[in-house]
């Protein structure tokens, strides 16, 4: 029934349940998954995680036809409530979404409020391999945080990590590919002293988003 905790994988994607339960059910899934590697001392000891924000999307990375999924989320975790964002894959396999090892692409620097805003997958670049990209809030002294990771080669399931972009503000100025980022730096954060509007643009031969525009020395 719609709202029953407990549910795997495969029920969660394929039965409609209210977006509370269907949260909580993943966090149950992924809590398991940190926890479990600790059952050797005492598991009342293991500050458990809370999971925040979760973005998921279909993709088709492999040579087969079924669509593996990307899931971007947040968990905050031990005794700071440290704010961690993750990405995982997940690949169907005779029938069933089997997941592979979660790959952590921000590591919060204390704040409480920082943590996992925006998220895209899907080739942003039209170089015929998936990109995943993940905007992360930090600190206001640090702003946010762009983290590219690439398909390592057609038809592949893994990702590497591509390069990172910082900022007071990220957005996506160019939704079709090849996108283009909108960096805001701002006047307290550049050595001139006034706001920056930066525009970043896919690089054929550099293989990575450029500053092309308005750009804050690095």
């Amino acid at each position: 029934m719609p709202g029953r905790l407990g549910l795997t994988f495969e029920q969660f994607y394929t039965r409609p349940v209210s977006r509370n339960a269907a949260l909580v059910s993943v966090a149950l899934l992924l809590l398991a998954a940190l926890v479990l590697p600790s059952l050797g001392s005492s598991v009342s000891q293991v500050p458990l995680p809370t999971l925040y924000h979760v973005h998921s999307f279909n993709l088709n990375l492999d040579r087969d036809r079924a669509l593996e999924r990307a899931q971007i989320y947040d968990l905050h975790q031990g005794v700071m409530s440290t704010p961690t964002t993750y990405f995982r894959v997940s690949d169907r396999r005779k029938g069933t979404l089997v997941s592979l090892q979660p790959v952590q692409v921000f590591l919060s620097p204390g704040s409480s409020e920082s943590g996992l805003v925006q998220a895209w997958a899907r080739d942003l670049n039209r170089d015929g391999r998936a990109e995943i990209a993940v905007r992360d809030y930090a600190t206001p002294s640090v702003g946010e945080t762009l983290t590219l990771f690439r398909q390592k080669k057609a038809h592949s399931l893994s990702f590497s990590k591509l390069q990172t972009v910082v900022g007071d503000q990220i957005v996506i100025a160019k939704r079709k590919a090849p996108v283009t980022w909108k960096v805001l730096i701002k006047a307290n954060h550049a050595p001139n002293g006034r706001d920056h509007h930066e525009r970043w643009r896919w690089s054929s031969a550099e293989k990575k988003w450029l500053c092309k525009a308005d750009c804050v020395p690095r």
